[in-house]
């Protein structure tokens, strides 16, 4: 054992107790974990077996989440937004590394970026989960972004100074996110593949109104990549932040 790990031992990204040697997470929350299973839809994520894309058709090529946002992945991730926890955000991003191997094996990306948050919503929170995802995620890139340029300021997102997103609907999600992200300055996104990743897609509606934006504004390709997908979208999107925070005890 490294004696780092005696004097500071390492937690479980999703309930923070103490892990034993070789362990990324504990026991009791590796049976919480809900693997999103292949084959996957490439324009929700979801597994085949519960998609309605059908009915909902995307903006964007394809996605990739590796997991469901339930169980011990969504407490991890809401211990990362609202504790600012970095250990889980690297873990998290140790999973995403591979899904997008995985998933994009043979594929490379001009353009690495994430969907962008509000500077009120960063004054307030003091953390930006996706940037950080991403932040961990480019230290090893996985092989399809070993040659891409990342620009976290590609999209801009004003301030809403009303309805935030996680407490609307499909439907509200869209109208409330056109207007309010645009493309920075002097960005050239003729002929260019983009990935954007965010770290939960519930609705879909955000990731697709950024896609939306980054197609007319000139990129020939824009996908997607999540830690977790909801498993029923349109019937979750209406859990509310203050809801979840409470559940965990923020």
């Amino acid at each position: 054992m490294d004696w780092t790990d005696l004097l500071f031992p390492r937690t479980c990204p999703c309930c923070g107790g103490e892990l034993r040697e070789g362990q990324t997470v504990c026991d009791h929350c590796a049976l919480g974990i809900h693997v999103n299973p292949s084959p996957q839809c490439p324009y929700c994520g979801v597994s085949l077996r519960s998609c309605h894309c059908a009915k909902n058709p995307r903006s964007y090529d394809r996605i990739v989440a590796p997991f469901f946002y339930e169980g011990s992945i969504r407490e991890a991730l809401l211990r990362m937004k609202f504790g600012k926890h970095e250990d889980v955000a690297r873990y998290l991003a140790s999973e995403l590394r591979e899904a997008i191997d995985a998933r994009y094996f043979g594929e490379t990306f001009d353009l690495l970026t994430v969907v962008p948050m509000s500077r009120d919503r960063y004054a307030s929170r003091g953390f930006n989960q996706a940037r950080t995802l991403a932040e961990f995620l480019m230290k090893d890139p996985p092989e399809p972004l070993q040659d891409t340029f990342v620009d976290y300021g590609l999209l801009k997102k004003k301030n809403s100074g009303g309805s935030m997103q996680h407490l609307l609907g499909a439907e509200g999600r869209r109208q409330n996110i056109r207007s309010a992200v645009s493309v920075g300055p002097n960005r050239p996104l003729e002929g260019k593949s983009v990935l954007l990743l965010d770290d939960i897609v519930t609705t879909g509606a955000t990731v697709g109104e950024c896609a939306s934006i980054l197609r007319l504004s000139g990129a020939a390709r824009v996908c997607v990549a999540a830690v977790a997908v909801t498993r029923f979208q349109e019937k979750i999107a209406g859990n509310t932040i203050q809801e979840e925070r409470k559940s965990l005890n923020f």
